[in-house]
């Protein structure tokens, strides 16, 4: 077993685990603090835009510094976020932990990504990325499952306090091992980023593929819990079957790799168009979501291993850059998916929603056959 890579896979999982834990428990929190859930959502907001200026502004550092040592600066930063939201006695102290949980995030993840293909045997790289992606799998089970649990029964601070625990343990064994990257190359900026050839089609792919998932995911637990009546429980066994398929797709990962990146995405792309479309066509009712969430984890995690495994391909000086601004276009999808799909939610409900992630999935789909110039 490769001992770096397992050590990036669950820097993945903490981080991961850290930018999705707030969404679920932010009525508890905002009750403890004695504010109202709706403005406990800003931490939320705080969090995703200081990422988004990390990532661009930030994460080119480790071009420079090398990967390794601007991962173990990153966790350093959300280490110090961790404790100042453990200990946070209002909104305001919250909203500026988490922004500076954000800042560690914004640099770690970017760090990660272009570590992973460095740590992996010549030829082993997509197979890598793959690895470490595997990482969202724990975050997202501890982050929107484990969380909430938590936070209902040993209150919101000890999930913090947990968190804060598990990066410190990540921090140790990346102190511990050996990783050695590449550094010492000269400085890069989103700018010099955007020049490489082959950046802009990239990140529209990074772009489609979260915006197609944010869109609909965004809505998937308003949708079991109001229009279905399952309740928030229903919400958490889709997402717990969602990242079952993103974990079993790691069985897939060494086929595909084999196959011709093109293929690869144009496959990755279309799985996401069936599904989305499948559940359009079944009018979204709770047997098919969780059929179809399986189908969804596998689906998506091939697309974002095409993504950043592409991306992490096209300049390896500018790597941290790159990744940088692929963490970017994930932020922006995000959070433009909750806005744009919300009047169609409002509409149409999550069939409205699902019509429309098949649509801009079907252009990843589009996007990813075309040639590109070599």
């Amino acid at each position: 077993m490769n001992r770096p890579l397992v050590l990036l896979t669950a820097a993945v999982s903490v981080v991961g685990a850290v930018s999705m834990a707030l969404a679920p428990i932010v009525s508890t929190v905002g009750r403890d603090l004695g504010t109202d859930p709706a403005h406990a959502v800003q931490a939320t907001a705080a969090f995703g835009f200081a990422t988004m200026g990390s990532a661009l502004f930030l994460a080119p550092r480790a071009d420079v510094i090398g990967a390794d040592r601007a991962l173990g600066q990153a966790l350093n930063i959300q280490i110090v976020g961790l404790v100042l939201t453990m200990l946070a006695p209002g909104l305001w102290w919250l909203i500026g932990a988490q922004a500076l949980c954000g800042i560690g995030a914004g640099m770690a993840l970017p760090a990660i990504y272009g570590l992973a293909p460095q740590m992996a045997k010549p030829g082993e790289e997509s197979r890598a990325v793959g690895l470490v992606l595997s990482g969202w799998v724990l975050a997202l089970t501890a982050g929107v499952a484990g969380a909430g649990f938590i936070a209902e029964y040993l209150g919101w601070r000890t999930v913090y306090g947990l968190f804060l625990t598990l990066a410190l343990a990540v921090r140790i064994a990346l102190r511990l091992t050996p990783i050695e990257a590449a550094r010492g190359g000269a400085p890069t900026s989103p700018l010099t980023a955007l020049r490489v050839p082959g950046i802009g089609r990239g990140l529209f792919a990074a772009f489609t593929l979260m915006l197609s998932f944010y869109g609909t995911y965004a809505f998937l637990g308003a949708h079991v819990g109001d229009s279905l009546g399952r309740g928030s429980d229903g919400a958490g066994y889709v997402t717990l079957v969602y990242g079952a398929g993103f974990g079993l797709s790691l069985f897939l990962d060494r086929p595909l790799a084999r196959l011709p990146q093109r293929l690869t995405g144009t496959l990755a792309f279309g799985g996401l168009v069936a599904v989305y479309a499948g559940m359009a066509l079944s009018g979204a009712t709770y047997a098919a979501l969780l059929i179809l969430a399986l189908c969804w984890g596998i689906a998506q995690h091939a697309g974002l291993n095409f993504v950043v495994s592409r991306l992490a391909a096209l300049d390896a000086r500018q790597r941290g850059a790159i990744m940088g601004l692929n963490s970017a276009a994930t932020y922006v999808g995000v959070t433009v998916g909750a806005m744009v799909f919300r009047g169609p939610y409002e509409a149409g409900g999550l069939v409205a929603c699902a019509g429309m992630s098949a649509v801009i999935a079907l252009a990843g789909a589009v996007e990813a056959a075309l040639p590109r110039r070599a």
